[in-house]
Formats: structure tokens, C-alpha cells, sequence
């Protein structure tokens, strides 16, 4: 699969915007960001990215019920998501996982290696 567009779910304005600056500079994405989840299920059907990286914790709605919206969604489902989140107990991420994620990446992260974990995570497929 190659990725272009990023969609990025994630309420926290300064984890957004390290993140944007290297997955376009490094990875050269193309990145659109939402703030929270309910703006995120409205962006992945206006924009219908590659790829989603959903952070879990965030207002008005959360990652892991954004994620079961955008799978239930017959227009969206196919769209892999992977969750960018500091809650990396096993127990969320085998939740996540159930959820219909493809994988977990966690916070903080290396902004230099972010896009080398995307593309490892979405190259099988």
C-alpha cells in the first residue's frame, strides 16, 4: 500500500503539529488534522485517506468509539487505523486491536521516526 494522505485524529495542538511537520518533511504525507473525533469521522468521509492515526484519549468522543464509527461505516471501513496513543498496556491495545485497528503507536513518540513506524505498520498491506 502506499500511503499519501494521513488523516490525524488528535486533540492535543502540539502533538499535531510535531507530528505534521514530520510526517510531511520526512515521510512526505500530505496530513490532514481534526481535533476530536467527531470532527474526524467528518474529515475521513470528506478527504478518504490512506491511512488514520487516532489518538484514544480525546473530548466529545473518544478514539476507540471513533474507531468502531469508522469501521461500521460501509464507505470507511477499509481505511486502515492505526492509534497514536500513551495508553500502551496490553489490555488497550488487544482492545484496539478488536476494534479493527491495525496497530499502536506510542506517546510520546520520536517526531524523526514516526513516519518510518507508519510505513512499517501499512506496508504488509
Amino acid at each position: 500500500m502506499i500511503v499519501k494522505k494521513i488523516l490525524m485524529v488528535e486533540d492535543d495542538a502540539d502533538i499535531r503539529r510535531v507530528a505534521v511537520m514530520a510526517l510531511k518533511f520526512k515521510g512526505g504525507f500530505e496530513v490532514v488534522v481534526a481535533a476530536d473525533g467527531i470532527e474526524g469521522l467528518e474529515k475521513a468521509a470528506a478527504e478518504k485517506p490512506d491511512v488514520i492515526l487516532l489518538d484514544s484519549m480525546m473530548p466529545r468522543m473518544d478514539g476507540p468509539e471513533t474507531c468502531k464509527r469508522l469501521k461500521a461505516d460501509d464507505a470507511l471501513k477499509h481505511i486502515p487505523v492505526i492509534f497514536l496513543t500513551a495508553k500502551s498496556q496490553k489490555k488497550e491495545i488487544e482492545a484496539g486491536l478488536e476494534l479493527g485497528a491495525i496497530g499502536y503507536l506510542v506517546k510520546p513518540f520520536d517526531p524523526m521516526t514516526l513516519a518510518d513506524e507508519l510505513k512499517k505498520l501499512v506496508d504488509p498491506l
